[in-house]
């Protein structure tokens, strides 16, 4: 992005190979800070799309963000799914989880999403921003208990899920945010079938939800593309339109 000379738009950039650092984390909280300072008569614009939880690293005190890191790497490791991953991050963020909206309030809130995860769970992508999250302390020692982690938490991880847990406030909610879906796997296939339709076809969409390789004989061919290798000459691919 190159802007004019005195522009008022900020460019930070971070998070390379998708993995929170601390150019993300000043980013995160220049923002933060940002919206701290609005009031009733301001409006806040929020454009989120995948891989958001990276670019808006804030861990609550005292938590680092190499302890931060480190756990999201451990769960990743034992095949934590995205929603235990995202459910862990907002509860060790100050920003995830409706945490910006909070921040925000009162001003009105309108966040733009492009969704990257099966089904459009606008709590999940980008770990939810300006969604209050409908999980608790429980949930977070439920998925530490599931993959044997609890044991090998840092003292700071423990003291913010403790803190959590006796909060008398429970969530917030997020009742000045409007969070509208511009941009899906769901839309997308919509308007392919409105096009296909348009020249002539008779088009179905089978699935919106489908996840994962199938067969492997029967995708081999595509999966070697994917990673940028020829596919063996033996193999069949087969393309889903």
């Amino acid at each position: 992005m190159l802007l004019k000379p005195h522009s008022r738009v900020q460019v930070f950039e971070g998070a390379e190979n998708n993995l929170p650092d601390h150019d993300a984390l000043r980013a995160a909280l220049t923002i933060q800070q940002l919206a701290e300072g609005l009031t009733a008569d301001d409006l806040l614009l929020v454009l989120i799309s995948g891989g958001g939880s990276a670019l808006l690293p804030a861990p609550i005190p005292p938590v680092t963000l190499e302890e931060k890191q480190m756990l999201t790497k451990l769960l990743a490791a034992r095949g934590a799914t995205i929603q235990e991953l995202n459910t862990m991050r907002k509860a060790l963020s100050q920003l995830k989880g409706g945490g910006l909206a909070q921040a925000a309030y009162p001003a009105q809130v309108v966040s733009l999403i492009l969704s990257d995860v099966v089904g459009d769970p606008v709590e999940v992508i980008a770990s939810g921003p300006t969604v209050a999250s409908a999980h608790n302390v429980q949930d977070c020692l439920h998925i530490l208990n599931r993959y044997g982690l609890r044991s090998a938490l840092p003292r700071s991880v423990k003291t913010v899920l403790a803190r959590a847990d006796s909060d008398p406030r429970g969530p917030h909610t997020c009742g000045h945010v409007l969070n509208v879906i511009i941009g899906s796997n769901t839309l997308a296939l919509a308007e392919a079938q409105k096009q296909a339709e348009v020249l002539g076809y008779r088009a179905l969409v089978l699935s919106t939800a489908m996840q994962g390789w199938s067969t492997p004989a029967l995708h081999r061919a595509d999966r070697y593309q994917c990673y940028g290798c020829p596919p063996p000459v033996s193999a069949t691919s087969v393309t889903l339109l």
